[in-house]
């Protein structure tokens, strides 16, 4: 009898271990479905977009996306790591009140970014003669951001509650509708650059109105939790400015060179390697509330388990993709920009140690030293900026795309260097 209960209850640990594994691949698989739609509408549609938008167009598109990711960081505030940061901890009623908060707040505050933003950049254009016009490109671009900081919100808020269907469902649907729409102004209306840009502000528009209804089924505002999250993304909001230096300035030193054609190419090259990393950060981000979950809980051996499985797969897409790019970017430009093969093979390396870079800073962030990663990017920032002014003055383009990968590597290096130095604040936990 003894040996009979035994056996029945050890049957029972394993189907509830089989069964919460179940769900877990599920929700994977759903977390990382969305990407590979995205990268087969992206090799369906980008050479029917190649046969549309000109040289110049292409230019235009990558340097407003540089002047968008610049924007992206500073307007999502940091909120989404503090949310993350302690979601486990809180119970579902207080993390909606948290999430409420937020949202209210940067539904205001973003508008006061976006307008310091124009004033900022029309500034800019002026006094350094750029090569493109500010309207309306800044204004199509910011407004596609200010909606989709609140969509990726939502994603957050469904991946940490492993929802995994719905943000199945929403991910998918800010992958083909931006698409769609701009397909039909590109192609059918001939609209060029702003009418791919336009079909973009569209869509997020539409999703990140429902993404904001979605989230304030519970509205309650309170202070002290802005105030906390100010405190606690201060320095990460410095950071993120300091990305501009490391990821986003070589589009701008590039379009100095007045080489709208090479600057085509070279964007082309970041939209190829930018198929990759949505691929890529995919898979980060499906397993990314576990590597919070094992960091918060001091399981370093499962922290490094994750990073070897995710960083492992992503080296051999790497490698794979490398031995084809040529051919597949002849394919996918309708053999119109293959030269920009060049390029992409070079920063699709630059993306990897980006995102592991992302991995390795969870170990910091959940041991509350924002401020250590602050000055890791203070460091980085002005080895950037002198990397890439250095390699473009010598090298132009190309060397603009091994200043990438040189500075991600080396801001990896520097994080694994203070992961090592504070090891002992970070003690291995049994792993049960």
């Amino acid at each position: 009898m003894i040996i009979k209960n035994l056996l029945s209850i050890q049957a029972s640990n394993i189907k509830n271990l089989v069964s919460t594994y179940a769900v877990n691949i599920k929700n994977i698989v759903y977390f990382f479905m969305p990407s590979i739609i995205g990268l087969l509408i992206n090799l369906v549609t980008f050479p029917i977009f190649s046969e549309y938008l000109s040289s110049y167009d292409f230019a235009v598109l990558g340097y407003y996306e540089a002047v968008a990711q610049i924007f992206l960081p500073i307007m999502n505030l940091s909120f989404f790591s503090f949310y993350m940061r302690d979601f486990f901890k809180r119970s579902d009623e207080e993390n909606k009140v948290v999430r409420a908060t937020l949202v209210i707040f940067l539904l205001c505050i973003n508008i006061v970014i976006i307008l310091i933003g124009l004033i900022l950049l029309f500034i800019y254009f002026y006094w350094m003669e750029v090569t493109f016009p500010i309207f309306p490109y800044a204004i199509l671009s910011l407004g596609a951001i200010y909606f989709s900081v609140f969509i990726g919100f939502l994603g957050i808020d469904y991946k940490l509650k492993k929802q995994g269907l719905k943000f199945f469902a929403l991910q998918s649907i800010n992958v083909l509708l931006p698409v769609s729409l701009g397909l039909y102004l590109v192609a059918i209306l001939d609209f060029g650059a702003t009418g791919r840009m336009l079909g973009t502000l569209i869509a997020q528009l539409l999703l990140g109105v429902f993404a904001i209804r979605i989230m304030f089924r519970k509205v309650k505002f309170e202070f002290d939790i802005i105030k906390k999250a100010l405190t606690f993304g201060f320095p990460l909001i410095l950071i993120a400015l300091l990305d501009i230096p490391t990821t986003y300035i070589d589009r701008l030193i590039l379009e100095r060179q007045s080489d709208i054609d090479t600057f085509a190419l070279y964007s082309i090259g970041l939209k190829m390697s930018g198929i990759l990393f949505a691929l890529g950060s995919a898979v980060y981000q499906a397993f990314e509330p576990d590597l919070y979950k094992q960091a918060t809980q001091n399981k370093l051996g499962k922290f490094l388990q994750i990073i070897v499985i995710v960083f492992g797969f992503l080296i051999v897409i790497n490698v794979t993709f490398s031995f084809f790019a040529e051919p597949i970017i002849s394919l996918l430009t309708s053999d119109r920009y293959t030269d920009s093969y060049q390029y992409a093979n070079i920063i699709i390396w630059s993306n990897l140690f980006l995102l592991l870079s992302y991995a390795l800073a969870i170990i910091l962030i959940v041991q509350n030293k924002s401020k250590l990663l602050l000055y890791v990017q203070i460091v980085v920032a002005l080895f950037g900026a002198t990397i890439f002014m250095l390699f473009i003055h010598y090298w132009k383009f190309v060397g603009a795309g091994y200043a990438k990968v040189l500075i991600h590597f080396a801001n990896c290096l520097l994080l694994i260097l203070l992961i090592w130095i504070s090891k002992k604040n970070f003690k291995l936990k049994g792993e049960n």
